[in-house]
């Protein structure tokens, strides 16, 4: 088979290609690129550079850009196309092409729209806000800035038109089913990077620094920080050593002070230390800065307990790293995350916004061996079966044969 991706390569592609080229000539198209080069050639795989400025990717594509993937397209003459994802307008070549071709979701930008600001309240946080917020530039709500002036129309366009895509839980399944019920569905999973599967079910409850949290950091408010820092504010009243891991920032940026951060900061980090501080949590919390893979397995076998405070995804790849290092896991219950996990089993659940719940979940795994044993082992038997590389190739490979032979 000839098969082209357009896609970013992001953590857990690289280990799906390396499986997929064994049998079959893969070439990649990164649109935007960040090579100096057009083109190279990576253990036989042929990855095409075309540059495309970032802003071009976040309307609708024009003929113009579809030309310069139609130069690849032309050169390489696959028997399918590969698109990773919708937030960006990659899927649009679907408008230019007969080649058929197969849209992974990733996460679907409409569909947060409405859960962008994580139950926290714009008034809240307006007291934060710096010279750049209020010129209209960052902010925490950027996500609705940007689909207020119609920047993701060609999202729904994508989903509305693609005849084919893979999805990985319920949730992406009801996007695709009523947004277009024409479409064909397969199952593809996302394979995590090599380091976590070199460390499965390496979690050991009696090796771990008890009364810690590992959680995966972001700056979106999406992903919950500021509701954990609450979280650990009533956890610490029961355990006055416990402590926050977040990965992804420097301390250095998260404490930053003075006039820079009051014209050139976020609003959200500012709400967020604001919270650190006044709960006194600054000795508790500790900031780790970008981590390898290799790092971050090594952070999660450390901590007693992973958190996502996320709210909303479709499948992050962090709790299926989680999972694999079989480590137990508090969540939010939503999105595709109520498909890859269950309550009381493989994980226990809380309710999105709601740091009472989630630190009281917490402290039942702190309470109890037992329960934190358990969860722990129901979680990397998810990872057994829902990351495993030679099922989730043939899902892929399945696919493209039963579409190019349809």
């Amino acid at each position: 088979m000839q098969i082209l991706w357009i896609s970013y390569i992001n953590s857990w592609t690289p280990t799906l290609v390396s499986l997929l080229k064994k049998e079959n000539k893969l070439s990649i198209i990164v649109p935007t690129g960040g090579k100096s080069t057009d083109y190279e050639q990576v253990d036989d795989v042929d990855y095409y550079y075309l540059h495309i400025p970032p802003k071009d990717t976040m309307k609708r594509m024009t003929r113009e850009n579809f030309e310069r993937y139609q130069t690849v397209i032309t050169k390489v003459m696959p028997d399918i196309i590969h698109v990773h994802g919708t937030e960006l307008n990659f899927a649009q070549i679907q408008n230019y092409t007969s080649i058929p071709i197969i849209t992974s979701i990733q996460g679907i930008l409409q569909a947060y729209r409405l859960f962008s600001s994580n139950y926290l309240q714009d008034s809240i946080i307006k007291p934060f806000r710096t010279i750049k917020n209020r010129m209209g530039k960052g902010g925490y709500l950027v996500m609705n800035k940007k689909f207020d002036r119609g920047t993701w129309e060609y999202e729904k366009e994508i989903l509305q038109k693609g005849k084919y895509f893979f999805c990985r839980t319920n949730w992406d399944r009801a996007q695709i089913i009523f947004n277009n019920p024409q479409a064909q569905i397969f199952q593809g999973e996302e394979l995590l990077r090599p380091n976590f599967y070199q460390k499965s079910n390496s979690w050991n409850l009696h090796d771990c620094q008890r009364y810690s949290i590992f959680m995966p950091s972001g700056f979106n408010p999406i992903k919950g920080m500021y509701l954990a820092v609450k979280t650990l504010a009533l956890l610490k009243k029961f355990y006055p050593h416990v402590s926050l891991n977040i990965p992804g920032i420097k301390e250095t940026e998260f404490y930053r002070q003075g006039m820079l951060d009051w014209l050139l900061g976020e609003e959200y980090i500012r709400y967020t230390r604001h919270l650190v501080l006044k709960n006194g949590l600054k000795e508790n919390i500790h900031f780790l800065g970008r981590l390898s893979a290799e790092e971050m397995a090594m952070q999660m076998q450390k901590a007693n307990v992973f958190l996502s405070p996320s709210s909303i995804d479709n499948s992050p790849n962090a709790i299926g790293e989680a999972t694999m290092i079989g480590m137990p896991i508090v969540t939010t219950a939503v999105g595709g995350v109520l498909s890859m996990l269950k309550d009381e089993s493989s994980c226990l659940f809380t309710p999105a916004g709601d740091e009472y719940t989630m630190a009281y979940q917490i402290k039942r795994l702190f309470d109890s061996d037992s329960l934190t044993t358990n969860i722990a082992q129901g979680a990397y038997q998810v990872a057994l079966k829902r990351h495993d590389r030679q099922t989730t190739v043939q899902q892929y490979l399945n696919a493209y044969q039963t579409i190019i032979e349809q």
